[in-house]
C-alpha cells in the first residue's frame, strides 16, 4: 500500500537522475491536471486548509508533495512535509530523514520528522503493520499540533490494483475489494490514487526530482511484493491495461459499498439496543428478514461498532456469524478475531468484546450485615435487616430482594451456579431447577456461569437479578425483613 516495505535492511542511495532524459513539461502538466481532477472530484480539499504530507522519501511521496506544491496556490492551501524515522535501519534511515529535510527546504517548506522509538520492534501484529499505525499516529499528532486539516499520503494506482488482488486472495468480500478509499475518516486524502507508478516515475525524471529507493521492495517474502512483482507482470500480459481496470472496479465496487453502508447503519441504529457491557443485541426476526448482502453488511458494521476496527476479519466470519443466525440452533456462538464474539442467543443476535472469564467456583460468605466486595464479579453486595417496614416502602429492582428475615439464619452464602441446583419460584408450589429457569428466561450460556446465586444452609433463596425462592417471601406476618442489594463496582 506504501511505497516501502520496512525490514531490517539498509535502502539503496538516492535514485540516479537521468540527465539524458528529455523533460516534457506538457507530461508534467498532464499529471498536476490529473491530481487536480482528483482533489475536485472527491473533495478531498477545501480553500484555506493546510495539509500535512506524509513524505518518506520514496518515488510516490515525493511526487506527491512536489505536485501539491505545484497546487497549492491554485488550490489555496499550506502544506508540512512530514517524516517518520522507524529506526529499524538506523543509516538508510537517517539518509531517508537527511533527504526529505533537504527536499523540503529546496521548496521552501515547513519539516516535521519524528523517531518511531524502540517499541516498533515489539507487538503481536506484523511489523509493516506496526510500522503503518505508528506512522499515522504521528500523522494525525502533526496535524493537531500544527493545526492541520487534512493528511495527504501518496497511495497511487498501482497501490490499489495490488491492494484489490491482496484481498481477492485473501477472501474478502465487496468492502474489501472497494480497495483503498481516496478519502477517509474526513481528512487522510489520497491525491494521487488515480495516478499509476509509471506516471509517477515518469514525472519525477521529466522534472529531474531524486528521490530514494528500498531494496526490500525486491523480496518476494511479503505478499503484496508477490503481487507487484510476479502477479501483476503476468496478468499484463493478458490486459495491458490490467492496473487501470482493477483501479476502476475498485471505484465501482466502492460507489455501491458505501451505498450498502449506509443502509446498513441506519438499519441497526433503528433497529439495534445497546447492552451495558458495549455490545449490542438485533431481534433475529427483523434480521432474518433483511436481504443476504444487507445482512452481511449489518455484522459488518455491528462488529466494528463492537470492536472498533475490522482488521483480521474475513468475509468467512462474516458467513459465519450469519450461518449462525440464520440456523436453528437457539443459542450459537461465532469466536471472532480481535476478542470479538457474535451469535444467536434464542430471538436476539448479540455482539459483544470478550471479557476476562469470571473464576470458577466463586463462592463467598456473607457473615452478618453489611457490605462485601465479590473481586470475581466486579460487584459488591450489601444485607441489611430492617426490623420494621411498611409493605409499600418495598420497591422492586431485579437486584435488590427483600426476603423475609424471620426464616433466615447466617452465614449466608454468593455462589456461581452449580449442576443440580433447585429451589421453589417466587409464586409457585412446586421445585425447580435452576437450570430450566435460565431456560425459560432465555439467559445466554455464558451469562448463567456469572450470575450470582444467594444460599442459605445450601438452599438457593435467590437467583439473583431473576427470581427469589417463594418460601422466603415477605408476607404480612414477616415481621423483620432482610434487604440484599447488588452493585456494580466502578
Amino acid at each position: 500500500m506504501s511505497d516501502k516495505s520496512y525490514n531490517l535492511k539498509s535502502s539503496d542511495p538516492f535514485h540516479p537522475l537521468d540527465r539524458s532524459f528529455k523533460a516534457d513539461p506538457n507530461w508534467t502538466k498532464k499529471i498536476i491536471r490529473k491530481v487536480m481532477r482528483t482533489v475536485f472530484k472527491y473533495n478531498m480539499i477545501r480553500h484555506g486548509d493546510r495539509v500535512v504530507v506524509g513524505v518518506s522519501g520514496g518515488a510516490d511521496s515525493v511526487c506527491l508533495l512536489d505536485v501539491l506544491n505545484e497546487l497549492k496556490d491554485s488550490l489555496g492551501i499550506e502544506l508540512v512535509a512530514a517524516h517518520l524515522d522507524h529506526g529499524l535501519r538506523p543509516d538508510a534511515d537517517r539518509d531517508e530523514t537527511k533527504f526529505v529535510e533537504s527536499l523540503a527546504a529546496s521548496l521552501d517548506l515547513p519539516f516535521e520528522t519524528k523517531e518511531a522509538g524502540p517499541g516498533l520492534r515489539e507487538g503481536v501484529k506484523g511489523l509493516e503493520e506496526r510500522a503503518r499505525q505508528t506512522r499515522y499516529r504521528f500523522f494525525e499528532e502533526l496535524r493537531k499540533k500544527t493545526s492541520s486539516q487534512k493528511i495527504a499520503t501518496g497511495h497511487n494506482l498501482n497501490d490499489q490494483a495490488e491492494t484489490v488482488l491482496m484481498r481477492l486472495l485473501r477472501g474478502s468480500g465487496p468492502a474489501g475489494l472497494a480497495g483503498i478509499p481516496p478519502c477517509r475518516d474526513q481528512r487522510i486524502i489520497r491525491p494521487l490514487i488515480e495516478v499509476t507508478r509509471n506516471e509517477i516515475e515518469s514525472y519525477l525524471k521529466c522534472k529531474q526530482i531524486a528521490y530514494m529507493t528500498d531494496s526490500s521492495n525486491l523480496e518476494t517474502r511479503y505478499l503484496r511484493n508477490k503481487i507487484r512483482l510476479d502477479l501483476l507482470p503476468k496478468l499484463k500480459e493478458y490486459q495491458p491495461r490490467i492496473v487501470e481496470i482493477l483501479g476502476h472496479t475498485a471505484e465501482t465496487i466502492r460507489g455501491e459499498d458505501e451505498w450498502l453502508e449506509a443502509t446498513a447503519e441506519k438499519w441497526l441504529r433503528e433497529s439495534a439496543e445497546t447492552m451495558d457491557n458495549g455490545g449490542i443485541k438485533i431481534s433475529l426476526p427483523l434480521f432474518k428478514g433483511l436481504s443476504a448482502a444487507l445482512r452481511n453488511r449489518v455484522i459488518r458494521y455491528a462488529l466494528r461498532i463492537t470492536g472498533g476496527d475490522l482488521l483480521r476479519v474475513s468475509l468467512c466470519h462474516i458467513e459465519a456469524v450469519d450461518r449462525a443466525a440464520m440456523g436453528k440452533r437457539p443459542q450459537a456462538q461465532v469466536n471472532l478475531p480481535n476478542r470479538l464474539t457474535a451469535g444467536r442467543v434464542y430471538d436476539r443476535l448479540v455482539f459483544a468484546r470478550v471479557k476476562d472469564k469470571i473464576p470458577e467456583g466463586f463462592n463467598y460468605t456473607l457473615k452478618g450485615p453489611g457490605t462485601f466486595h465479590l473481586r470475581a464479579l466486579n460487584r459488591s453486595v450489601s444485607v441489611k435487616e430492617i426490623e420494621s417496614w411498611v409493605p409499600l416502602e418495598i420497591k422492586s429492582s431485579p437486584w435488590t430482594a427483600f426476603l423475609n428475615a424471620d426464616r433466615i439464619t447466617y452465614p449466608l452464602a454468593v455462589r456461581n451456579f452449580r449442576a443440580g441446583d433447585r429451589f421453589i419460584p417466587f409464586g409457585m408450589r412446586g421445585h425447580k431447577k435452576i437450570k430450566d429457569l435460565f431456560i425459560d428466561l432465555k439467559i445466554p450460556s455464558e451469562a448463567r456461569a456469572s450470575t450470582p446465586i444467594l444460599v442459605h444452609q445450601n438452599t438457593p433463596i435467590w437467583v439473583c437479578g431473576l427470581r427469589i425462592d417463594d418460601r422466603f417471601r415477605v408476607s404480612p406476618d414477616t415481621r423483620r425483613v432482610l434487604k440484599v442489594t447488588f452493585r456494580e463496582c466502578t
